[in-house]
Parts: structure tokens; C-alpha cells; sequence
């Protein structure tokens, strides 16, 4: 596939998104009412534990569907200002869909931060790239460690893996922040505050 192509196809998939994320909150909607009416009908036991789990996957369903549709209709290079916190609520379901089952992420960060500019759609991409690499390096059952932190000057965005970031995804996060720190078994991207 051309560059040309690849791009035209990415930019109608782009396109469709908010079409198709209107009808996974449809679905949603309907999924939601039709298994509340059923948790008032079902007695207690086994029945309301395994009702109660799904409509814990379909929270987790909806997160996802709404994080990657999110991600998908973003364009490259919009720098706006906004808050990491935001970004990486939005970002964690699909971290961890692309960290698979045996891994998973956590987000550490206080309820608000400053908001910074940034190319979300760049971090997020850098960010799955940190997570596709990591995969197979990963013993099970690690995790991603993400930490928003605040400082005069800057907000942090700390990354933490048990063996490291590789060299694409760094430079890929470099691309995206304005002071990058690499240490033994992660990294610190950092934005000045406006």
C-alpha cells in the first residue's frame, strides 16, 4: 500500500468515526437500560453476580470503544491546550487493550492539573507504540506505571516499565513533549506550563 493510499484511507476512517461512535453510544444506551431492568427482575445468588459482571464489561466495552474511536478521528499535529489527566483517561482503555490481558496499566494522577499544549494525537500514538513495544518484553502480569505529576513549571507525564522504553517509542515521545528524561526502567515527559 502507497503512502498516498495509506493516508486516504486513514483520513476516511477518521472521517467515519463520530458516525460510528454515535452508534456504539446508541448500542450502549440500550445495553445499559435493558441490563438495569433486568438487575430489578433478579433475585439474589449467583444470577445478580453474573449480571453484575456484565455490566462491569460492558463500562469496560464502552471505555475502549470510546477511547480508540477517540484516538482514531484525531488528527496529526493539532496542538491544543489541555490536560494530561484528560489525555490519559481517554488513553488508558486502549493501553491496556494493546498490553493484552496478561499486562495491564495504571494511572496515577491528581484529580486536576494545569493544562498544557500538546499534540494529543502524536502522544497517543507514541504512547501505543510504547505499549506494542513493551509487550514482548514484559514478564506477566507487569504493568505500565503512568504518573501525572505537577510542578512550578511544568506538568510530568512519568512512565514506568520493568524493562524500559525502546529506542522508536522514545523518539517517537521525544517528538511529542518539550524535555524528555530517560532513566533505567522508564522515562519523564514534560511540558511547560503556558
Amino acid at each position: 500500500m502507497t503512502d498516498d493510499v495509506a493516508g486516504q484511507r486513514l483520513d476516511r476512517l477518521r472521517r467515519v468515526a463520530p458516525a460510528v461512535q454515535h452508534e456504539v453510544n446508541n448500542a450502549m444506551m440500550v445495553l445499559a437500560a435493558n441490563l438495569d431492568l433486568l438487575s430489578r427482575s433478579v433475585g439474589e445468588g449467583a444470577p445478580t453476580r453474573q449480571l453484575d459482571r456484565a455490566v462491569q464489561a460492558s463500562k469496560r466495552l464502552e471505555e475502549t470503544i470510546r477511547g480508540y474511536l477517540d484516538a482514531a478521528r484525531r488528527q496529526v499535529a493539532e496542538p491544543t491546550l489541555i490536560s494530561l489527566v484528560q489525555v490519559m483517561r481517554h488513553s488508558l482503555p486502549l493501553l491496556r487493550v494493546a498490553l493484552g490481558a496478561r499486562h495491564g496499566a495504571e494511572l496515577t494522577t491528581p484529580e486536576k492539573l494545569s493544562p498544557v499544549s500538546l499534540d494529543r494525537a502524536a502522544l497517543e500514538v507514541a504512547l501505543l507504540a510504547v505499549a506494542q513495544d513493551a509487550v514482548g518484553r514484559m514478564p506477566n502480569g507487569t504493568r505500565l506505571g503512568v504518573t501525572l505529576r505537577e510542578s512550578e513549571a511544568e506538568v510530568e507525564l512519568e512512565l514506568t516499565l520493568p524493562e524500559g522504553v525502546g529506542p522508536v517509542a522514545l523518539a517517537q515521545l521525544e517528538a511529542c513533549c518539550g524535555r524528555l528524561q530517560v532513566f533505567g526502567n522508564g522515562c519523564v515527559l514534560a511540558w511547560r506550563k503556558p
